[in-house]
């Protein structure tokens, strides 16, 4: 039987009380579980060979399930990404790049997403940047700006994620900065008063993409708001075959 307190107000035993937390632990569980678990984690690089299409959309098995996915962006800036999982199969599904950006970013206002591998360890990573709308003089970072290294699930979940440092970012696009073997990543970032500018980061064997290439920082001039239909030395072509070209 409840206690009652000095007030007259039941009070409830400590068996109830673990009981409550014990279901709100599940609960919490539960939605966490909704999302999947990331691919198991790779014994070598993916059996399939990623390839470009003759419209530029990625073929490769980003989530280790042995079927080819392709990988779409006709707004060329990470806007409309999609990516259709198990290409040709029964178990064909598209998810666009706002249901690759997991909870926390699924709930902002943007979300653009770029897909390439930038570790070069034969395995497709992903780019999620989301956020809130640019608004006022001073630049709005990103809520989600991440690595998330391959394969990756259809709910865009990893097994490792590295945090990207990355400013007040409104664009990105798979890019050829440095003109290596490893895919790199361009930006289109608000500075502040007006002001946009390119950046760019490095792919990189260890960490996927490099920090610190301000070296590669450029204004943007007068784009404005509304960014330019390419972003500069944006394309995948420099770094996959054609389909056809096996």
């Amino acid at each position: 039987m409840a206690t009652r307190g000095h007030t007259g107000t039941p009070r409830l035993g400590r068996r109830t009380r673990a009981a409550l937390v014990l279901v709100g632990l599940l609960m919490c569980s539960g939605c966490e579980d909704s999302l999947g678990q990331p691919p198991p984690r790779p014994a070598g690089p993916s059996a399939v060979a990623a390839c470009l299409t003759g419209s530029g959309g990625l073929i490769a098995d980003v989530d280790n399930d042995g079927r080819p996915d392709r990988i779409t962006d006709p707004s060329h800036h990470g806007a409309r990404l999609t990516i259709t999982f198990g290409t040709g199969s029964r178990r064909e599904r598209t998810v666009p790049a706002r249901g690759l950006a997991d909870r926390p970013g699924n709930r902002q206002q943007y979300v653009r997403a770029a897909v390439a591998d930038f570790d070069q360890d034969g395995w497709s990573d992903l780019v999620v940047v989301a956020g809130q709308a640019q608004g006022g003089d001073d630049p709005v970072p990103p809520r989600v700006a991440e690595l998330r290294l391959g394969p990756f699930s259809g709910t865009g979940r990893s097994r490792r994620t590295v945090r990207l440092d990355l400013g007040a970012t409104q664009d990105i696009a798979v890019a050829d900065h440095d003109h290596d073997r490893y895919p790199d990543l361009a930006a289109y970032t608000y500075a502040g008063d007006g002001v946009y500018v390119f950046e760019a980061r490095l792919g990189d064997p260890r960490t996927g993409l490099r920090a610190g290439t301000r070296a590669y920082t450029t204004d943007a001039g007068a784009t404005g708001h509304r960014p330019p239909a390419r972003l500069p030395h944006a394309g995948l072509t420099p770094f996959y075959p054609g389909c056809g070209a096996r």
